[in-house]
């Protein structure tokens, strides 16, 4: 199972500097990808409760995030081998004929190393900010995935649909990763995993118990096999938001990455075991998670946490 680790672009400790001083290390250490998200804004007064938090209100680290492909594109320009990935876009907040040209771009300048997980986005006033119908964005999202992969075609190409259309046109340049960057989807429900099944290339989940995320997983990879696609060729990315404590939280219920360190190993090894391609950690939450120098050692402490045993 590979291995990767959030880049420090969230919070109080992202900064132009750590951001750097995380991405060679993390190439430094042999890790296999780093990964940024996406939050446009932190509402005063939310229309839409956060999933995340029991009293609806998304985290104080959330004042500050930087924009996810502008972070990779730096980090782009400082490493030369480790895979660049967003989890994830909120595909219907953005124009999909500039994010085609953003993906291929980054793609290029980085030799081919870009992963683009996408979402359809949970949160109405980030639907409101940017001008699009929060109910109708399922299936904006649909048709933003076939433009994306039209745009990346050879040339000339078009694209004709309900929300968007393209006349026939050059469009380069185009991406390094043929036919297409990765494209890996973020969903729980299910009709999200069906939508995943038939058009993505692999499937990506966070925030949950581990028995729930492999049996999203199976779902994911049912829908790709009634879709007539082979599920051994899309990988499951999972995203450890970490909450590390120095007692145990009882199993039943606990989201993957939350507890003491041999809870977040025994969470890894369970991933490896379920056939889990990669997973990466997220301490951008972690209460003593506070300066360059915590950031850097939990990157150096989960480094081959799945292989090598736990100490207190």
């Amino acid at each position: 199972m590979r291995l990767g680790f959030a880049l420090p672009h969230v919070g109080p400790v992202a900064t132009r500097d750590n951001i750097r001083a995380v991405a060679m290390e993390a190439e430094r250490l042999g890790y296999d990808s780093l990964w940024t998200l996406e939050r446009l804004l932190k509402p005063v007064n939310a229309k839409t409760p956060y999933p995340g938090a029991a009293d609806g209100k998304l985290d104080d680290q959330y004042h500050t995030v930087y924009e996810h492909l502008s972070v990779l594109t730096y980090v782009a320009a400082i490493t030369s081998r480790v895979r660049l990935g967003v989890s994830v876009v909120n595909l219907p907040y953005h124009h999909p004929v500039t994010l085609a040209k953003r993906i291929a771009t980054v793609d290029q300048l980085s030799g081919g190393r870009i992963t683009l997980g996408i979402g359809l986005g949970w949160s109405e006033d980030e639907a409101d900010a940017t001008n699009t119908p929060f109910k109708q964005r399922g299936k904006i999202g649909d048709e933003a995935i076939r433009v994306l992969k039209a745009l990346w075609a050879p040339d000339p190409v078009e694209f004709h649909g309900k929300y968007f259309d393209v006349a026939s046109c050059e469009f380069g340049p185009k991406p390094v990763q043929q036919p297409h960057p990765p494209l890996v989807i973020g969903a729980f429900a299910p009709v999200a995993l069906q939508r995943a099944g038939r058009l993505a290339d692999g499937f990506t989940g966070c925030c949950a118990p581990v028995d729930v995320l492999l049996d999203f997983k199976g779902q994911f990879e049912r829908a790709a096999a009634d879709a007539g696609r082979d599920p051994a060729t899309l990988p499951t990315v999972i995203r450890c938001l970490v909450n590390r404590t120095d007692e145990p939280i009882t199993d039943e219920g606990r989201p993957v990455a939350w507890g003491t360190w041999e809870q977040i190993r025994d969470d890894l090894v369970r991933l490896k075991e379920g056939g889990v391609d990669e997973a990466f950690f997220d301490v951008s939450f972690v209460k003593d998670n506070t300066d360059r120098s915590s950031v850097l050692g939990y990157l150096e402490r989960f480094r081959g946490i799945v292989e090598e045993p736990v100490s207190a």
